[in-house]
Formats: C-alpha cells, structure tokens, sequence
C-alpha cells in the first residue's frame, strides 16, 4: 500500500513544510484540501506563476500530490448548484496545473423537504456536466463516501447513473461504517469498480445530536478494522493510496508517526508487506 496524509492534519504549515513532514514521518504522498484556509497555497486563486512554483516544489521532494479536496457539493437546488459546478470546473484546472490526479467532490446533504431520487437526479446531472472536463484535463472526480451518501449502494447507484469513467469514488473506511452501516467487505462489493482512494482514520459514534468531525481514536483503538480494510482491498487489487484523514485532533508529531505505524501493523497481518518507504 501507498501512504499518504491530508494537509488536515497540520493546517498551518507550508507546502515545502508539508513535503518535508511526509518525508520525516515517511509518508510518500500528501493530499491537499483546498478552501478552508490551509497555508499551503494550493487553491483555485492561485496564478500560474504560484501554481508552477509549488507544483515544483513537489515534484524536486518526490512527494506525491496524490488528490484536491475541495468542498463542492451537488444536491442542492439548480440555483445552487450551478455555483457549485463552477467551483468544480475551477478545481479541476487546479488539480491539471498541479499534476495532481483527483479531485474530490460530495454529493451533498439531502434537504428537508426534498426527495432522495431528486437530489440523486441533479447529482447525476452535475457530474455528467463536468465529466469530460474531468477527461479532458487528465483529472479523475472521486464522490465520497459522506453525508446522505455513506451507504456504499447508495454512492454506487449515482455512479451507475453517471456511467463515466472520469467519474468514480473516495472510500471513506469511517463513514461507510458508521453512518453507511457496511463492513468492509460490503463497501467494496458495492463500490469495488470504482475506488480510486481511500480515507484511512479510526473513531468511535458521536453521540446522537452532535455535529463536527468524528471521535477520532488511534488506528486499532477504534471501531474501524484497518486489516480488515486492507484486505478487502487487496482482494480487488487496489493500488491506490490510504490517505490519513485527521482534523483538529492530537499534534501533528505526535499522530502522524504513530498512525502510519499503525497502518503498516495493519497491512501485515493483512497479509502483504508494508513498504519501507511509503512509496
């Protein structure tokens, strides 16, 4: 397995200060989340002059720019959603200047009041829009595995619908199993032929009512089964990245070493060696 982490887990560092942490710690990729005041400077307002510079600056580290999170969303009414698609259009030149290969988008939360086969159907509308941007610029969007779509069949069935190949998904291990309610093995039954990268992260439930990001506990002390997840995706050949995935929670010198052990320990007695290197 490939291991990467989200700028999520140290907001306010640089991207040269990034790429030398993931070096340190021994990750070989970083994923950028963009539009929510990160300090890396990868974001839709960037020239090109800054675009070229910190793609650079990637590539002399030999650290992978390995997806860009951004926060566009496509269940909304039409008047929203056009906003939104725009947002996703610029994201995508983004991540073609960059060199990175994926943006990441959500389906979105499904408002009171409306109906899941409507919100689906403007979903599916959004993304065959902004599919052959996707293959035209080289970028492949990922829908997550998030909000009113963490079932894995539910985040299938838009897919199925959108029928494209610059349109896949973004396993994430922690919303499939609380708020999809599927093991593993279920994700990747009904996901399978379409994951492209995965958020690695442990948690407990938030209590019923509250809000904000998961109860995060370290790899193994959790509800998640890290072995469990790699060995699903071994079992479809999966030769992406698992991407720690990690907002306002312990310093980053102290999860960011003991985490990738711990996804190393997992990938082990999963059956397959873990790389020396991350790479």
């Amino acid at each position: 397995m490939k291991y990467a982490f989200n700028t999520a887990s140290a907001p306010t560092l640089t991207l040269p200060e990034l790429l030398e942490a993931a070096r340190r710690y021994g990750y070989g990729g970083l994923e950028v989340r963009a539009g929510v005041g990160h300090r890396h400077g990868i974001e839709i307002d960037a020239g090109t002059e800054a675009r070229q510079s910190l793609r650079r600056l990637a590539e002399k580290a030999k650290v992978a720019l390995t997806a860009l999170g951004v926060s566009s969303r496509f269940s909304a009414a039409e008047e929203e959603g056009e906003a939104q698609i725009d947002a996703a259009e610029k994201a995508i030149e983004l991540a073609a200047d960059m060199g990175i290969p994926y943006v990441r988008l959500f389906c979105g939360r499904i408002a009171a009041g409306d109906s899941r086969d409507k919100a689906r159907e403007r979903i599916v509308e959004a993304l065959r829009r902004l599919a052959p941007s996707g293959t035209e610029h080289g970028v492949v969007l990922l829908l997550e595995t998030h909000d009113d779509w963490s079932a894995p069949g539910e985040l299938a069935e838009v897919l199925r619908r959108v029928g494209h190949p610059s349109v896949a998904a973004l396993w994430d291990v922690l919303h499939t199993q609380h708020e999809g309610e599927a093991s593993p093995a279920e994700t990747v039954a009904a996901l399978g032929p379409w994951i492209r990268h995965v958020h690695v992260h442990d948690g407990v439930r938030k209590p019923p009512g509250s809000t904000g990001h998961p109860h995060y506990r370290a790899i193994g002390s959790g509800d998640v089964d890290h072995a469990e997840v790699i060995r699903a995706l071994n079992g479809i050949g999966y030769t992406g990245w698992l991407s720690g995935e990690w907002y306002e929670w312990e310093p980053r010198e102290t999860h960011l070493p003991r985490e990738l052990e711990a996804l190393r320990r997992a990938e082990q007695a999963a059956g397959k060696g873990a790389s020396e290197d991350g790479l």
